[in-house]
């Protein structure tokens, strides 16, 4: 077994197959790629559907129990990743949203100009074939093939009522969500290709496996990089049941998402002294922020019983399910080729630019004791509809520690939802917005009742209490290895550690303010970015 590499990548999610895919490509040097999961060659995988499997499914997921915040006798908090080759994006909703352009002017201002919106714009329009470009809004042949909204496997009986709603409200009906500021309303566009899911490994890692400079190695849980001075010299992984050392000569890239990649790093002895002492791990770099500044995004969602014939609930269930999926294995089309939200968009509740996300559904999904964050498998047989929102820009942050030096033992995670007055504040705004939204008129004609949180709840007292039992994470977490150029960010604007050498993290940590958006299509052009440092830096 070859034990040393040019590059070593962590991870195969969103950003890692993009790395390792890039230097691949390059043919710059040899490559390994480390990743805990497996191949991720189940066929649901590639089903955009197939996610209300796959998200229930511990081959495919990690399970993260995080300190509980909810009321006394509700199950506590569980946060879900991506676990095998893709990552999240092997598991996820599929929903292609870049973020807001002024996202990218907040990461200029604390990591440089790297980061602004025209140089994020160019690596979305690298990464993309659009139906749309090339254009100065939309990419071309790039590697990751994207269906945009409106595509008929969207349609039901409410969608257009849906978005005629959005309308009503002051929204901005768009025909690709991307490309446009300010609150809007549309369809999701998603990086799917002809009905297929197209995960980042199915872009950035199936176009050079066969190259012999590229070696991928599946069932490997890094424990540590391990350091010559201060200088990375490779990683430690647990493989097979035995420990094994690979070698680096260049550079280890950390892509192990928010969650795992702080926790390597601290692992490593690179993280707050106080906490590696304690654990009795020595300390490489005294890095207080490692792991801290979370931020995360928090949903909530308003449901409603509706008159018949309703959304498109049938789809899923008996006859209605397996007329799907004929069409779906037959021509690769209908409600199975999309994903699980229709209609989406983005609105202000309290900033100048959208700090709101709703995604819209022609389904109830009922409640259930477990508290699973993504209840897709929990279809409710009776027609009704979802309005799903997430709050886009809290105050509040949370953290993650390891709680042993061993891999294999869960990290500590505290969200510290809601501690900040203000992000209390959105949360009852946001479950009034959501009420609103549903009772403009193209909508309000279809409903026969509130389901959750429950009509008779009025008053913001009432609402918050509500909305902390209800509210699960978005799943989008953010900034637990921030870069900036200041002192106490943990990496640079170039995605280097501070304080050791030979060392770069590339994922969602990295990000130092929140994306006004889904994380997937930032997490990738995070790693083309990275790849482009570490190609220059040769």
């Amino acid at each position: 077994m070859q034990d040393a590499f040019d590059w070593i990548v962590v991870g195969a999610g969103s950003a890692g197959a993009v790395v390792a895919g890039r230097l691949a490509a390059s043919g710059a040097g040899e490559v390994l790629l480390l990743e805990a999961g497996t191949a991720n060659r189940h066929p649901l995988v590639r089903i955009p559907k197939g996610i209300a499997r796959l998200v229930q499914s511990p081959r495919h997921c990690w399970f993260y129990q995080v300190e509980s915040e909810r009321p006394e006798g509700f199950p506590p908090e569980v946060w879900v990743r991506g676990r095998g080759l893709g990552g999240s994006s092997a598991v996820n909703g599929m929903i292609w949203s870049r973020g807001q352009p002024e996202d990218y002017a907040g990461w200029a201002s604390l990591a440089g100009a790297h980061w602004d919106y025209p140089n994020m714009l160019a690596t979305f329009r690298a990464l993309e074939d659009h139906p749309y470009g090339p254009s100065e809004r939309f990419g071309a042949g790039g590697p990751v093939p994207i269906t945009p909204g409106g595509h008929p496997d969207q349609w039901h009986p409410l969608s257009e009522a849906m978005v005629a709603a959005g309308e009503e409200m002051g929204l901005t009906r768009v025909s690709e969500l991307n490309g446009h500021a300010g609150p809007r309303v549309g369809y999701y566009s998603h990086n799917i290709r002809h009905g297929k899911r197209v995960s980042a490994a199915d872009a950035f890692l199936a176009p050079v496996r066969g190259r012999p400079n590229l070696e991928v190695r599946t069932g490997a849980l890094v424990d540590r990089v391990w350091f010559e001075k201060d200088r990375a010299a490779g990683v430690e992984v647990l493989l097979g049941g035995r420990r094994h050392r690979f070698h680096c000569r260049r550079e280890v890239v950390l892509c192990a998402g928010t969650l795992e990649s702080p926790c390597i790093l601290q692992r490593s002895g690179v993280g707050p002294a106080d906490l590696l002492a304690h654990l009795g791990v020595p300390v490489v770099a005294d890095i207080p922020a490692v792991g801290r500044g979370m931020r995360e995004h928090l949903s909530v969602a308003v449901s409603y019983r509706i008159r018949p014939p309703g959304g498109n609930h049938r789809a899923f269930q008996g006859l209605g399910l397996a007329w799907s999926a004929t069409r779906y294995l037959l021509a690769g089309r209908g409600p199975l080729a999309t994903g699980p939200f229709e209609v989406g968009g983005f609105a202000s509740l309290e900033d100048t630019h959208p700090d709101f996300q709703l995604y819209l559904g022609g389904y109830v999904f009922r409640l259930s004791d477990d508290a699973h964050p993504v209840p897709l498998g929990n279809l409710d047989p009776e027609p009704g509809i979802t309005l799903y929102g997430q709050l886009l820009r809290l105050a509040s942050e949370g953290e993650v520690a390891i709680a042993s030096p061993d891999p294999r033992v869960p990290p500590r995670i505290r969200p510290n939802w809601l501690a900040a007055e203000e992000d209390r504040r959105l949360a009852v705004a946001a479950l009034r917005y959501l009420r609103q939204y549903a009772h403009a008129p193209p909508l309000a004609r279809h409903l026969v009742a509130e389901l959750s949180p429950g009509g008779d709840l009025q008053s913001d007292a009432e609402l918050l209490s509500a909305f902390r039992r209800l509210a699960t994470s978005g799943l989008h977490g953010t900034g637990t290895c921030r870069m900036g150029r200041d002192g106490e960010a943990v990496v640079d604007e170039q995605l280097r550690v501070r304080g050791v050498a030979g060392l770069r993290v590339a994922d969602c940590s990295v990000m130092p303010a929140p994306i006004s958006g889904n994380t997937n299509a930032p997490a990738m052009a995070v790693g083309w970015r990275a790849a482009d440092f570490l190609l220059a830096a040769r």
